[in-house]
C-alpha cells in the first residue's frame, strides 16, 4: 500500500515532460526478455510501455527530479525511502523474471537413410489434409485406391515417386518425408511441396477437427459414397486463390501471348500453314505435363461423326491450332516422343502406336500447344480407328470438309523448334485460360490477338472447364458429361 500511494504521488506531481523518465524507471524491460539479477543504479534501460518514446534516464536523475517537485509530500516520506522500496521492488521482480520458461523441443534434424518402399508402408496425413495409406506399393487416398499412381521405386530400390503426381524429393525434420507436385524429375523443381507426416492419434484428431472446418462432415464425411467422382478431402486445392475479373489482367495476358506467338514464329511463313495431323503430337508442356484426355479426343471424334465437320469461317468454328516444328533429335523434341510413347503405352484408346512410329524416323515433326486434342480425334479418321464406347470404326464417309482436314490439315501457326520450355508452357496455358477471347490471324498474316473481342455469350459448363483441366481430370469430366458409369477407366 505505501508503494502504491508513493507511486500516485509522485506520478500525479511530476510535470509531463519527465512523466516518461519516471515510468522508464520503474517499468521492465521488453516483455519475456530475462533481467539480470542487479539492476546497476547508473544503467539506462528503454521503457516500453506503449505510448512512451522517452529515453530512460539515470536514476540519480529521476530520484533529483522527484526531489525538485513541487507540491507537498506524504508525512514521512523523502526520496531517499522512494529509492528504496523501488529496490525492494526490483529485487522481488528480478525473482520472479529469474524462473526459467519452459524449453521449445528443437526439431528431430533429418534422418540420411534412404526411403525405401518399406519406409512409406503404413497410414500418413498430408499438407493437403488428405489421409494415405500405403500397402507394398498401393496407395489409397481417403479410401481410394489410386491405381493409376503406384508407388515406383528406382532401379537401386529408392522411391522414385507416387504415380505420376507426386515425385519424392526427400526426407524433412520430424521424419516428414517431402513430395513434388509434378508428372515427372524434369519439371519438379519449381512444383509446390506436398509434405507427408506419419499418422499418430494425436494428428488424427487434429486432422478430423480440420476437416469438419472444411465441411467434410455429415454426409459428405465418407468419399466413397459420394456422387461426384474425386470429390474427396485434399483433392479440392487448398491453395486456390479467388481470382476477380480484371480487364487490365487480361489485356496484359493477351499482350503477352501475341507477344510470345509473334516473337517465335517461323520466319517467311505469312499466316496459317496447313499442317497434317498425322505428322502431329502433344508439346512435352502440354496441360502440365500430362499429356492429353484419351476421353476428350473421343469425345471429339465422336462429335466430327455424328454432327460432321465443322470448318472454320472467320472467327467461328475450332480454335487455331498453335505448333511447334521440332527435330526429333532435338531435346525437347525427344522428351515430347518419349512422353508421347510412354502415353500410349498406357492408353490404348489413341491411334495405334505404329502409326506414331513412323512419325517418329521422320526428319521433323509437329508438336502441339494448343488444339492438341483436335488434332489426335482427327488421327483416328486417318487409321480408321474404334470408338472406346462402341465397337464402331471412325470412317470419314462423305465428310469432304472432315477428309480435307483430315488428310491435308487445318490452318495453323508454326513456331519455331527453338522456343524454350517456359514459354511453351505459357503459350499453352494462356491459349486455354483465355478461350473467351475470339482472335484470329489477319489477312497479312499478322495476329489480332490484343485487341480479340470477349465472347460474353454463355456457354456449357463443361467446354469452360475443358480448357483448364490436366488429362485425368478431363477424364472425368467427359464421363461425367456422358454419363458414362461402367468405363474400365473410372479411377483412372
Amino acid at each position: 500500500k505505501l508503494l502504491g500511494l508513493t507511486l500516485f504521488f509522485c506520478i500525479r506531481n511530476i510535470p509531463s515532460p519527465t512523466m516518461g523518465a519516471v515510468a522508464s524507471g520503474i517499468c521492465s524491460p521488453s516483455s519475456g526478455a530475462q533481467m539480470p539479477s542487479k539492476v546497476p543504479r547508473n544503467s539506462v534501460t528503454e521503457c516500453s510501455i506503449a505510448g512512451y518514446d522517452f529515453q530512460a534516464q539515470k536514476s540519480e536523475d529521476a530520484a533529483s527530479t522527484i526531489a525538485g517537485s513541487e507540491g507537498p509530500m506524504l508525512r514521512g516520506e523523502s526520496p531517499s525511502a522512494f529509492s528504496a522500496i523501488s529496490e525492494d521492488d526490483e529485487s522481488e521482480k528480478d525473482e520472479v523474471a529469474a524462473a526459467p520458461a519452459a524449453p521449445v523441443a528443437a526439431p528431430k534434424p533429418a534422418p540420411t537413410t534412404p526411403i525405401t518402399l518399406e519406409t512409406l508402408q503404413g497410414d500418413w496425413v498430408n499438407s493437403m489434409g488428405a489421409k494415405i495409406s500405403v500397402q507394398d506399393t498401393q496407395v489409397s487416398l481417403n479410401g481410394l485406391i489410386m491405381k493409376a499412381h503406384p508407388i515406383i521405386l528406382n532401379e537401386d530400390g529408392t522411391v522414385s515417386s507416387v504415380g505420376k503426381i507426386w515425385q519424392l524429393n526427400g526426407w524433412l525434420e520430424d521424419e516428414r518425408v517431402e513430395f513434388k507436385e509434378a508428372p515427372s524429375k524434369e519439371v519438379m523443381h519449381f512444383a509446390r511441396s506436398v509434405i507427408w507426416t506419419k499418422a499418430s492419434s494425436e494428428r488424427m484428431e487434429a486432422w478430423t477437427e480440420q476437416m469438419k472446418g472444411l465441411g467434410y462432415a455429415g454426409s459428405s464425411s465418407n468419399p466413397l459414397k459420394r456422387g461426384v467422382e474425386g470429390c474427396c478431402p485434399g483433392t479440392s486445392d487448398a491453395h486456390a486463390k479467388l481470382v476477380e475479373d480484371n480487364e487490365d489482367k487480361d489485356k496484359a495476358e493477351l499482350k503477352l501471348l501475341n507477344d510470345l506467338i509473334s516473337k517465335w514464329r517461323i520466319d517467311g511463313v505469312a499466316g496459317v500453314a496447313k499442317v497434317a495431323p498425322r505428322k502431329v503430337i502433344p508439346d512435352f508442356s502440354n496441360r502440365g505435363h500430362t499429356g492429353l484426355s484419351v476421353e476428350h479426343v473421343h469425345y471429339l471424334a465422336t462429335s466430327f461423326k455424328e454432327k460432321g465437320f465443322q470448318k472454320r469461317q472467320g472467327n467461328e468454328g475450332h480454335d487455331i491450332p498453335v505448333l511447334v516444328r521440332e527435330s526429333p533429335e532435338s531435346d525437347l523434341g525427344r522428351k515430347s516422343i518419349e512422353n508421347w510413347r510412354s502415353k500410349l503405352e498406357d492408353e490404348k484408346g489413341f491411334a495405334p502406336k505404329a502409326h506414331y512410329e513412323r512419325l517418329f524416323q521422320q526428319k521433323e515433326l509437329y508438336t502441339s500447344l494448343g488444339n492438341g486434342h483436335f488434332n489426335q480425334a482427327l488421327n483416328l479418321f486417318f487409321t480408321e480407328s474404334p470408338s472406346i464406347y462402341s465397337d464402331q470404326k471412325y470412317s470419314i464417309n462423305n465428310d469432304r470438309d472432315l477428309k480435307e482436314a483430315v488428310y491435308q490439315g487445318v490452318g495453323s501457326i508454326v513456331l519455331k523448334g527453338e522456343i524454350p520450355l517456359r514459354d511453351r508452357e505459357t503459350i499453352s496455358k494462356l491459349l486455354n485460360s483465355k478461350r473467351e477471347f475470339k482472335w484470329n490471324v489477319n489477312t497479312d498474316g499478322s495476329l489480332n490477338i490484343t485487341d480479340a473481342y470477349e465472347d460474353t455469350t454463355t456457354c456449357k459448363q463443361f467446354e469452360a472447364m475443358s480448357k483448364v483441366l490436366d488429362a485425368v481430370e478431363l477424364n472425368c469430366l467427359v464421363r461425367s458429361e456422358l454419363g458414362v458409369k461402367d468405363s474400365h477407366r473410372m479411377g483412372q
